[in-house]
């Protein structure tokens, strides 16, 4: 199958799903290395987790595959299911230790999260 390589690629990217903004939390002071599974493991304490990445930037590295690498930023961001698990998360666990350091968590304040560069802070419309 030939040619499917890039739609498959497309298919299998994870996008975040729609949410209110208090529903997201920043989990701040993650170590290098950490695995996602042991971040979503840690914050269920909190709640329903909906969703999460740990946040990665790109480096130029000649000994990668592509001459990339991805490497993390030292924080995650992670949605529950509601703005109440969220609050939960953020008064339970603020403080905690996750993988011998001490992580904190607090609101997500980063910029609406889209392909879109130009997109606006506003709620989108009711669907």
């Amino acid at each position: 199958r030939g040619g499917e390589g890039e739609a498959a690629v497309a298919r299998k990217r994870l996008y975040w799903p729609r949410c209110p903004r208090e529903c997201r939390v920043y989990v701040g002071n993650i170590r290098f290395g950490t695995r996602w599974d042991a971040v979503r493991e840690h914050m269920s304490a909190g709640g329903q987790i909906v969703f999460g990445r740990i946040i990665k930037q790109a480096r130029d590295d000649e000994n990668a595959p592509g001459g990339v690498r991805y490497v993390s930023r030292g924080f995650a961001i992670v949605q529950f299911a509601t703005p109440e698990d969220a609050a939960h998360a953020i008064e339970t666990l603020n403080g905690t230790t996750l993988n011998g350091r001490r992580i904190f968590v607090r609101p997500d304040e980063s910029r609406n999260r889209s392909n879109n560069k130009g997109a606006s802070e506003e709620a989108p419309p009711a669907e």
